[in-house]
């Protein structure tokens, strides 16, 4: 599913690394490199070659943390924004074929045992 969602996003001239990093922000703006590495499940000198291939294109855009100047806090522009928002319907397309036959309860139940499993894995290197 995952390489057949990588072809698809080629059409939009984006790598699944990179929509996953997308996605994340989406759904969580304004993540710095160590939130975002974690929700994107990305390591983090790999999200950063990510996130300068998104900068570069104008997809994403870094900014400083108000309560952290140190910190850089990443968040899509309005292109990357409006092109996240045209995936997203796609995206949920294969998720509801991947989740063909499931009901609401197992499909849960899915996502729960998910979570739990990739926390499990958290402090493996």
């Amino acid at each position: 599913m995952g390489n057949a969602f990588a072809r698809a996003l080629k059409d939009f001239d984006l790598s699944l690394s990179e929509w996953r990093v997308c996605a994340s922000l989406r759904h969580a703006p304004r993540q710095t490199l160590s939130e975002l590495a974690a929700h994107a499940s990305i390591d983090l000198s790999t999200l950063s070659r990510i996130v300068d291939r998104l900068v570069v294109r104008q997809l994403a855009a870094r900014g400083r943390c108000e309560t952290d100047g140190r910190a850089v806090r990443i968040a899509l522009t309005a292109a990357g924004r409006a092109l996240t928002t045209k995936i997203v319907p796609l995206a949920r397309h294969y998720e509801v074929v991947a989740l063909e036959g499931f009901s609401a309860a197992e499909t849960k139940r899915l996502r729960t045992m998910l979570r739990r499993l990739y926390e499990n894995a958290a402090p493996l290197p």
